[in-house]
């Protein structure tokens, strides 16, 4: 709850941002996070981009991220989230947002997909989701998560988040709340990742 209040107050505030900026980094109570905006299309939103680490070996993180039907439990505003596997192995979810006034509540369907793939410098561990059309009160949602091994076994990760509410909020308003907004997601995710139905499969 603290958490969304500071969030709702930082996307409120005019000057408190740095969506303007093309990189910043960010303190968070558990380490911080470097973010940055990129242009995503004409005239519309930007995407951002999350990077830092996660103190958990790459395995257990993943099995935090595929599991969809917790994200409610660490993702800002999100207040449900299902887990619908689907006969191609991906996963469709339904998602609940409550976002700050004039936003308030969004729902949504997204298809995720994830994957493990062998690469030269190591094991790199992706998920990503995309918006299914039509299927809520948004115009566009879709990110990705990729997760590779730090020299100390712990996690470098990759966030990338594109969120298009629709309607006439401006693009410069909906750049500030994913600008800050992403720190918190890792902020959740670190805290996440220690339950422990994300040990080892015994």
């Amino acid at each position: 709850m603290r958490v969304a209040v500071l969030l709702l107050a930082a996307i409120l505030c005019p000057g408190s941002a740095a969506a303007d900026a093309p990189e910043r980094i960010v303190s968070t109570p558990t380490g911080d996070v470097k973010v940055s905006l990129a242009p995503a299309g004409a005239d519309g939103p930007q995407e951002g981009i999350g990077h830092g680490l996660i103190a958990a070996p790459p395995g257990r993180v993943y099995r935090a991220l595929q599991d969809v039907e917790h994200w409610h439990e660490f993702m800002p505003f999100l207040e449900q989230s299902t887990a619908r596997p689907q006969k191609d192995g991906s996963v469709e979810s339904f998602q609940r947002l409550e976002l700050p006034f004039p936003l308030g509540r969004r729902s949504y369907r997204i298809r995720l997909r994830s994957r493990i793939d062998p690469a030269p410098g190591g094991t790199v561990w992706h998920l990503d989701w995309t918006y299914v059309p039509g299927s809520g009160t948004v115009e566009d949602h879709h990110g990705s998560w990729t997760l590779t091994a730090a020299p100390d076994g712990t996690t470098r990760a990759t966030l990338h988040l594109y969120t298009d509410p629709g309607g006439f909020l401006p693009a410069a308003a909906v750049d500030r709340g994913t600008f800050e907004t992403l720190p918190w997601i890792f902020h959740g995710l670190r805290q996440h990742v220690r339950r422990s139905r994300y040990d080892d499969a015994k």
